[in-house]
């Protein structure tokens, strides 16, 4: 079977370009796929996960980064004369590959990749929870015009983009249900385990780790804002914020002033997550948003207990509440707060709560995961014929 996965780039640390290189290796090395990674621009960068030397790699030269220094007007109307290009040159590719499968990871390509007729099957994997846009709009506080134009694209997506595609594969089950009543061709499928391990933190050092972006999406400010009064009951645990982003400086200025600087720490970005993660004995989080916090899944394949809001989406499905961890309403501040010392000053329920926070992982596995890509595959072109 031939399988193309379209995306941006994957020279840049990502969830999208992480994924999307374990699950094309997996289905090269282990169904002996021929599969193919068409990147929108790679700048002739090396990809910056592992790649099999059974997937190629072609690389449209597009730039659409460029676009990102422009104002509005100039890059709606950029944007368009590039969108007709980058369609030209898929389109001409696909139809010398003829692949069997084409998957959109709903970036550049997603608004006219059913429009080419090369006889492939369309597949649109979805990396965001339903209403991404407009939370993403409230979340970083966006000027109105550009807070429209989101709230625009995102009614576009959901009416125009996504019910012309053979099959729309989510997430979560969580984002599925919410999809329901506006799409017939949902499909839930998770995110793969990133890594699995037989190693399982010890949960007895006092560290909480979270990890992500340091911007408005990842909330950290929520997070050091609660972390106040659960350093006051538990003055010898300190939290390790790992992440780089724009909020680095307006998060540092907000530790000093609560008096935090001695137990909240910015570490940074870091290629030794995992010896992070088995050296913490607590993950946290409290975004506004995501698709299905791969950090999340991390951290309970490596044994950890996890204390976390219930955003959309991810959180609901990845923590059973009081047995592996406490998912906390959105608005519930005190709930948080408490669960987090709870977890904090009870080390047999920590422990007990990581084993089992450990095993709920293994329902991510990559075997079972890839069955799931590789029968929906199968289908599809049963379809085709």
């Amino acid at each position: 079977m031939k399988i193309v996965y379209c995306l941006p780039q994957i020279f840049k640390p990502g969830g999208i370009e992480r994924i999307v290189s374990i699950k094309a290796n997996y289905l090269a090395e282990f169904y002996g796929h021929e599969i193919t990674l068409v990147v929108a621009d790679q700048r002739g960068k090396m990809p910056y996960y592992p790649i099999s030397s059974k997937v190629k790699v072609i690389d449209l030269e597009l730039s659409y980064d460029d676009l990102l220094s422009m104002p509005l007007y100039k890059r709606l109307v950029k944007r368009r004369k590039l969108q007709k290009t980058h369609k030209k040159k898929l389109e001409a590719l696909l139809n010398d590959i003829r692949p069997d499968i084409t998957v959109s990871t709903f970036t550049h390509e997603a608004a006219f990749l059913p429009d080419i007729k090369d006889d492939s099957k369309k597949v649109l994997e979805f990396h965001f929870c339903r209403g991404h846009k407009r939370l993403m709009a409230n979340a970083f506080k966006f000027r109105l015009l550009t807070k429209m134009a989101y709230y625009f694209k995102c009614w576009q997506e959901e009416n125009l983009i996504i019910p012309k595609f053979d099959q729309f594969v989510v997430l979560t089950k969580e984002d599925r249900d919410a999809w329901k009543d506006k799409v017939s061709n949902v499909k839930y499928i998770p995110n793969i385990l990133p890594f699995e391990s037989g190693e399982c933190a010890e949960l007895k050092n006092k560290t909480v780790i979270t990890v992500g972006r340091l911007d408005a999406q990842k909330n950290f400010g929520r997070l050091i804002m609660l972390w106040k009064p659960i350093h006051e009951a538990c003055p010898d645990w300190k939290l390790n914020i790992f992440g780089e982003g724009c909020d680095r400086a307006d998060l540092q200025q907000l530790i000093n002033e609560l008096g935090l600087a001695d137990s909240v720490f910015l570490k940074g970005n870091t290629s030794h997550i995992k010896s992070e993660y088995l050296a913490a004995s607590l993950f946290v989080m409290t975004s506004a948003y995501e698709g299905m916090p791969m950090t999340m899944l991390e951290a309970k394949a490596l044994g950890l207990p996890v204390v976390s809001f219930a955003f959309p989406c991810g959180p609901s499905d990845l923590i059973n509440n009081g047995v592996d961890g406490y998912l906390v309403p959105q608005n519930d501040d005190y709930g948080f707060v408490t669960s987090m010392i709870k977890v904090l000053n009870d080390e047999n329920l920590r422990i007990g709560m990581g084993k089992k926070s450990k095993v709920g992982a293994l329902e991510y596995a990559s075997d079972k995961v890839m069955n799931l890509w590789n029968n929906l595959f199968i289908e599809l072109c049963r379809k085709k014929d």
